[in-house]
């Protein structure tokens, strides 16, 4: 056993090795598929590019932020606004969707047996020309 090593005693890192904290973490997986939904993790804003940008663009005063939400908030109902509407719209493209279907599946049926009665008749005039004439 080293003598200076107790099983006690908390191992003191060389201070000229690189420890993995030193220097942001790495993205992970999952931090890339945030970054791609525009969402945030610490690894993500410890990357260099948004510490960068960070320094770049200095943080909006208060009445900024107030016309930026506003501006936000103008947006978000524009697009509220546009998805009602939509609604709307799928509503009726769904009961259209359903009416067709409905009169697809009786035509379907009317087909089915026009096919069984023609199938039948011809099932039956093949059996009468082949049976033997008896006069």
């Amino acid at each position: 056993m080293n003598a200076d090593r107790h099983p006690s005693r908390p191992q003191r890192l060389n201070p000229r090795v690189k420890s993995p904290s030193d220097g942001p973490p790495q993205l992970s997986p999952i931090d890339r598929i945030i970054s791609l939904h525009h969402g945030s993790t610490m690894a993500i804003e410890a990357t260099p590019q948004r510490l960068q940008a960070s320094k770049q663009y200095p943080v909006p005063s208060l009445p900024e932020r107030v016309e930026q939400l506003q501006m936000q908030n103008g947006n978000l109902n524009h697009e509220v606004a546009y998805y009602r509407e939509m609604e709307q719209h799928r509503k009726e493209f769904e009961y259209e969707v359903a009416r067709l279907n409905e009169k697809l599946g009786r035509a379907l049926s009317k087909l089915a047996r026009s096919q069984q009665r023609v199938g039948d008749e011809w099932t039956r005039l093949r059996q009468e020309s082949s049976a033997p004439y008896s006069e």
